[in-house]
């Protein structure tokens, strides 16, 4: 299946320039992409309207012209991008389609890009009122393929599915059969539980946060899981690790995770893959490029790092969930959490000030330089165990939850930003705008141009992502 995919605010450039109801008009999508089995994802980086004056009309249909062309290209070149063009047919409302003449100019154009962008796919879309539809090629001998799905990344994740698509993402349905979920349809819609159905999620991390999250998660619905631990359950995980029992000591974590949700809605059509082992595995790094929404309920910066670019750079959402109890001479000081929405429109965990580099340096270093580092004094109080109880875990996983519902089901857009204060007992919204001079923030929609896969060295990369470490 392919996708093209963009943020809300591109979307919404796209719409404003295109839909203008004086006629057809043009644009490029400067792109990232992603290349699997499943398919082609073009992320779109940045929105080139066409004016009108670029455009010039000829028997076989509007041509660009060719320094516009030539400028296009050039860039699309020099920053290693793949291009997508997008005309418009505002006249049309829903099912809009090529017509013969998109078609003819498509068969003359689309072997010159390629073979002047080599190894970079292409695609074009054509835009309606309310309805898309797209064509890709991977290259100047191959045969076109549908681009299925338009995907826009915002507070709500919304799928448009293309026209010429033959199989329906999302279908619509009329009544909603299953008894166990007829009370949340009350309040999200039998669309809005197809979607949950649907939506392919990983959590990584399945301690005291991500066992909740993922039982949560099976009971709303989610029928598509990648659970991600290396760590095995230990007694002293028993106060707080959701689905575990004593004699469970010793098993891994994902497999506990796997066998509650199983526990909670059976084994028909769920999909449940596991991976125990580290982030840092490359099966896993690949693995995470093609969910729809990913939960981070680790405990350490380093991977906190890793999730934010891998979200940035595939456009995928990225809930990340955190709590603490700070407690100085046995009397609590602080006590809460807060969960971060991260997507292409929003600030990232650095912009948030969330991530320390420091202690990212210290988590992602082989384990011999690590102890090195911490004989020397560079690294203090990362092995000492912090106080955590269920309910903290349990108020910071069910807030986390909701987000994810809001975000899918488009009840209301998702927050960015929830930080929730115990010791206050109130939950409140911290407003954060995106850092322009944020590091991570470069590789938004850079998909595997990215390199996300060096993060499976052996020793911690040095231009993570571009910024300068230090002791």
């Amino acid at each position: 299946m392919n996708k093209l995919l963009m943020s809300k605010s591109d979307f919404e450039k796209a719409k404003a320039h295109l839909l203008q109801m004086n006629g057809e008009h043009f644009a490029f999508f400067l792109c990232g992409v992603a290349e699997s089995e499943e398919g082609i994802s073009f992320f779109v980086r940045e929105v080139v309207p066409v004016q009108n004056t670029a455009i010039h009309l000829k028997r076989e249909g509007l041509q660009l012209n060719t320094e516009t062309l030539l400028q296009i290209t050039n860039k699309a070149r020099k920053e290693g991008l793949a291009l997508v063009e997008a005309h418009s047919h505002p006249w049309v409302k829903t099912n809009v389609r090529f017509t013969r003449t998109d078609l003819s100019g498509l068969k003359e154009f689309v072997p010159y890009i390629l073979d002047d962008l080599p190894r970079k796919p292409y695609a074009a879309s054509v835009l309606g009122q309310e309805s898309i539809d797209g064509l890709c090629w991977r290259s100047s001998g191959g045969k076109q393929s549908p681009l299925s799905e338009i995907r826009i990344v915002g507070q709500n994740l919304i799928g448009i599915i293309t026209t010429s698509s033959q199989k329906r993402l999302r279908k619509k349905s009329k009544e909603y059969q299953d008894e166990r979920a007829c009370r949340q349809v009350l309040l999200i819609g039998v669309q809005g539980q197809e979607y949950i159905k649907q939506t392919r999620v990983a959590i990584i991390g399945l301690g005291g946060l991500g066992s909740q999250v993922t039982q949560m998660l099976a009971h709303l619905g989610v029928g598509d899981f990648i659970l991600v631990d290396f760590d095995k359950v230990e007694a002293t995980n028993l106060n707080r690790l959701v689905g575990a029992e004593p004699k469970d000591m010793g098993m891994l974590k994902v497999v506990v995770a796997e066998r509650t949700i199983k526990r909670i809605a059976g084994k028909k059509g769920l999909h449940v893959q596991k991976f125990q082992t580290d982030l840092r595995d490359r099966q896993v790094l690949s693995a995470l490029k093609k969910v729809d929404v990913i939960f981070g309920c680790v405990d350490r910066d380093g991977p906190r790092l890793i999730l934010n670019e891998l979200s940035l750079a595939y456009m995928i959402p990225y809930i990340d969930c955190a709590f603490g109890i700070n407690t100085e001479n046995d009397v609590i000081r602080e006590a809460g959490g807060r969960i971060i929405l991260t997507h292409p429109d929003g600030p990232c965990l650095l912009c948030c000030k969330e991530i320390s580099i420091k202690a990212a340096s210290d988590d992602l270093s082989p384990p011999e330089e690590l102890e090195v580092r911490r004989n020397q004094g560079y690294v203090s109080g990362a092995d000492v165990p912090s106080p955590s109880v269920i309910s903290l875990n349990g108020t910071i996983a069910s807030a986390a939850v909701t987000e994810f519902l809001a975000l899918i089901t488009g009840l209301r857009p998702a927050k960015t930003y929830t930080f929730y204060d115990m010791l206050e007992q109130k939950m409140v919204q911290r407003l954060v705008k995106p850092d322009p001079k944020c590091v991570a923030c470069t590789v938004k929609g850079l998909g595997d141009k990215s390199n996300i896969e060096r993060y499976a060295q052996t020793q911690i990369p040095k231009d993570i992502p571009q910024i300068k470490w230090q002791a």
